[in-house]
């Protein structure tokens, strides 16, 4: 029984002092991790002020390759989410690439993370994720604070030259055929809907292409060139992207597609469907008259709607509406079961009656103009 009672004392003077020593645990990249051993880096800075910044550089590693992500976002609030995101991006490295990243990294130390974070603390937080990290040992700092502003300045050069110049998609087959193309000239990114003449649009527009680029992994459809001529009456489609550094992706499919392929296409015509919308969205006026007043169609760019007969009218229509090509679909909400469609011209929108209900009190005629105002 003593003997049993020692046995027992000696293994817990031995648990403890392993706790000990694993509680304040250092390993140091380059002696203790490689570059082989890193699976992930984080590097997060998170301003929580009025006047926001927020900025992620990733490096990590994936089936055998290696890849840097980068996010920024600006704002006037706090948190920032995506919907605030000016310029994100993914690049594949190159092992020199990497190599100089894990050089900046070199003497760098892994500690068991400290959970207390402190209000208003910004960072930058930095996190490496590797194979004997045991879950625990990841928060990471570097040798010096020139180190870090090295890095700062490497990611920061990484993300200026991987920003996107071109961006052109196409999709044809059973549907209409569409394309659609956005480019970067003077600094400014421009958008031509089925070769038609360029429209300028606003740096959050890139800000979603990119965001889509990153989610879908359309960089990694470089190459993709398939056919499958069994089927009959599929669809086509075509991308190429083009980044300032010279990277570029080209990939077509007929009948054949590459991975994520739908989600990735419903993704970008929501965006660009979402652009149009905001160029629609307006008050239309009714060029035949109304019902004591003004007749006039609110398209919000939100997607919803109201309409308003005129003065003696005692319904305010509302609801919401979509477009779909060149022809927005408005679905009353408000009382009456009740659908209209339209075609989008120049500043107006033109009734297809054969396709609609009747408006409550004003009668309009097929392919009569609701104007801009």
């Amino acid at each position: 029984m003593h003997n049993l009672k020692g046995c027992c004392a000696i293994l817990l003077a031995l648990l403890l002092c392993w706790l000990s020593l694993s509680a304040c645990a250092e390993f140091i990249v380059g002696t203790d991790i490689s570059a082989d051993d890193i699976q992930s880096f984080y590097y997060i800075y998170d301003t929580p002020f009025a006047e926001s910044v927020y900025q992620k550089y990733q490096f990590y590693t994936e089936k055998g390759s290696k890849f840097f992500c980068h996010e920024s976002r600006q704002g006037d609030s706090w948190p920032l989410t995506q919907e605030n995101a000016v310029a994100s991006g993914t690049m594949e490295l190159t092992d020199e690439q990497w190599a100089a990243f894990f050089e900046l990294l070199r003497d760098g130390t892994v500690n068991e993370p400290d959970n207390e974070v402190l209000d208003g603390d910004s960072g930058p937080w930095m996190h490496l994720y590797w194979t004997g990290d045991e879950g625990r040992f990841r928060e990471f700092s570097f040798a010096s604070y020139d180190k870090l502003l090295e890095f700062e300045d490497y990611c920061s050069g990484l993300a200026g030259n991987h920003f996107l110049t071109r961006f052109y998609f196409s999709r044809g087959g059973y549907m209409v055929p569409q394309s659609y193309e956005v480019f970067l000239q003077d600094g400014n990114y421009y958008l031509s809907e089925n070769h038609s003449g360029p429209k300028l649009l606003d740096a959050s527009f890139a800000a979603d292409l990119l965001r889509c680029i990153d989610d879908y992994a359309l960089e990694s459809w470089s190459g993709f060139n398939e056919s499958n001529p069994y089927v009959l009456d599929g669809e086509s489609f075509i991308l190429a992207l083009g980044f300032a550094d010279g990277t570029s992706v080209s990939a077509s499919g007929n009948n054949a597609f590459p991975e994520n392929y739908y989600g990735a296409i419903n993704e970008i015509e929501t965006i660009f469907e979402k652009w149009k919308m905001a160029q629609i969205a307006g008050t239309y006026l009714y060029e035949g008259g109304g019902f004591g007043g003004d007749f006039t169609i609110t398209l919000n760019a939100d997607g919803t709607y109201t309409f308003y007969e005129g003065y003696l009218s005692s319904y305010l229509g509302g609801g919401s509406w979509d477009l779909y090509f060149n022809t927005v679909y408005m679905t009353e909400e408000n009382g009456f079961d009740l659908e209209f469609m339209f075609d989008v011209a120049e500043d107006a929108l033109i009734y297809i009656k054969t396709d609609s209900d009747d408006f409550p009190y004003v009668k309009v005629a097929d392919r009569e103009r609701f104007v801009r105002k």
